[in-house]
């Protein structure tokens, strides 16, 4: 099954490697899911403040990319998909330092009554193609089987605190289910892993 992945540095490789071709779909791409409010890990928002790249806290425990950097009209957290500030003709401006958030999709988290899900999300082009790929579906889920439980518990920690504060505009939102993260193992990380099934929800 490979190695545990026990850091976020390793896991950025890994994720490198599935998602291999994926800029050209991006370069051509009409699609508007790259925009909107990226959430942080506590240590990304630690991190990128630090580098000089402004970060909205809301609550003082959710950290997001500040979707409002640089502009005059101030900070409105009700409007629906800020663009964000650091793409610049669909170009990621601080790529090398993308959050986690980023460098998944389209791999995403969605919440079904209470069950946490992995999921790949079908508005991206590079998705849409891979939706019938089996093997490509299974290396997700083994990718995310090698994670070590503490990684996978920070990262779906601070997904839990981004979801209780998520509203839910009209609008469809459609992925296609990978596997419930609900059924964390105590030792050697993954999940139970169910089939993958298309729904269409509210957007985020």
């Amino acid at each position: 099954m490979g190695k545990t992945i026990k850091t976020f540095s390793s896991l950025h490789r890994a994720l490198d490697i599935l998602f291999q071709g994926i800029s050209e779909f991006c370069r051509e791409c009409s699609d508007d899911d790259c925009v909107g409010y990226v959430w942080l890990l506590p240590k990304e928002a630690e991190e990128l403040y630090e580098q000089g790249i402004e970060v909205l806290e809301i609550n003082n425990n959710v950290n997001f990319l500040h979707p409002f950097a640089g502009k005059n009209e101030g900070v409105d957290i009700e409007q629906y998909q800020p663009s964000c500030p650091w793409r610049k003709e669909k170009k990621c401006t601080i790529y090398s330092k993308r959050p986690l958030v980023c460098r998944f999709y389209p791999l995403g988290f969605a919440t079904e009554h209470g069950t946490i899900y992995l999921v790949l999300h079908l508005d991206c082009p590079f998705s849409r193609q891979k939706s019938t790929d089996a093997l490509f579906q299974n290396q997700i889920v083994m990718l995310f089987r090698r994670l070590h439980p503490q990684l996978l518990k920070e990262i779906l920690g601070a997904y839990r605190l981004v979801d209780q504060i998520s509203k839910f505009p009209e609008g469809p939102n459609n992925y296609l289910r990978l596997m419930a993260l609900d059924k964390i193992k105590k030792e050697g990380g993954g999940a139970e892993c169910r089939s993958a099934r298309q729904f269409s929800t509210a957007r985020r």
